[in-house]
């Protein structure tokens, strides 16, 4: 049975976001700037089969049902890193790994992370695709390490550091980097619809429809929406105009991806997780 010292050793995931965005790298540098040694890993290449057992405080008590099951999404974008890293500094540092790591990682909502935390600096989407997980305390971290890792808690890392950058350089070179915030997605949903529209536009919709698609105003989707041929009753219009976001009307995105399929549209893996989640999680938005 491995022996942990659950007051310096601290669980670090590095949930699919991570990996696809290739932000692995630059927090292990930052874990490692502040005191952090990786020591035993995981990679579950697959939804973590302890998955409800970690969020069960969230199902219970917490977030409803629906608002549970956007995690799957996040899971279904491909592996997770699971760690264990101890605090060097636990001796001669304020505070304990725990809250330090805490503090480093930044709120939960990225919009309201501070400057110079990875959920800021990094910019994190939104709560669930939000870069990192740390547990909060030492009580925390033996039962996630269970859930995670299983009573074998992981693979010692011999290599330390540099065995764990090359295996992450691994990871993120058979994934494309995914460089795109909310506000990209957004933009680059409303760009598809409209060209695939186009002909259909009158010659002032042509003219308005291309500064309407950038405008980060809440209504330009709306605006756009009027510009189509039937206004509301067009088979686009509910998904031109919804600016996913908690405080408006929501769409069905299986639904909508069914009538883009009628005019050869579909939505990537990383469009449906970001456009999904940000109605139930406020995103962090360009100018934030």
């Amino acid at each position: 049975m491995t022996t942990i010292d659950w007051q310096r050793t601290v669980l670090v995931l590095f949930p699919p976001d991570a990996l696809e965005r290739h932000l692995c790298s630059p927090v292990l540098d930052m874990l490692d700037r502040h005191g952090f040694s990786p020591i035993r890993y995981e990679v579950l290449w697959h939804r973590p089969p302890g998955q409800d057992a970690w969020q069960e405080r969230n199902i219970t008590s917490v977030w409803k049902a629906y608002f549970y099951r956007q995690v799957d999404l996040v899971f279904d974008l491909g592996p997770t890193i699971a760690l264990l890293v101890e605090d060097r500094r636990a001796a001669d540092a304020p505070g304990t790994g725990h809250t330090r790591l805490r503090a480093l990682k930044g709120a939960s909502d990225p919009a309201e992370a501070a400057p110079g935390t990875i959920r800021r600096d990094l910019r994190g989407i939104n709560v669930m695709l939000d870069i990192v997980h740390t547990s909060d305390s030492p009580e925390d971290s033996q039962h996630e390490a269970s859930v995670f890792f299983g009573p074998e808690l992981g693979r010692p890392l011999s290599g330390g550091l540099a065995e764990l950058r090359d295996l992450v350089g691994l990871l993120q070179a058979g994934i494309p980097r995914e460089t795109r915030e909310y506000d990209d997605v957004l933009i680059g949903l409303r760009s598809k619809l409209i060209a695939a529209v186009w002909p259909e536009l009158s010659v002032l919709g042509r003219k308005l429809a291309p500064g309407l698609v950038a405008d980060p105003r809440p209504g330009a989707g709306a605006e756009l929406a009027a510009l189509l041929p039937g206004g509301e009753a067009h088979p686009l219009a509910e998904l031109m105009a919804c600016e996913f976001l908690p405080d408006h009307p929501k769409t069905d995105l299986k639904q909508a991806a069914a009538r883009m399929a009628v005019y050869g549209l579909t939505l990537d893996r990383w469009e449906h997780v970001v456009l999904q989640t940000s109605m139930i999680f406020p995103p962090l938005r360009r100018t934030s």
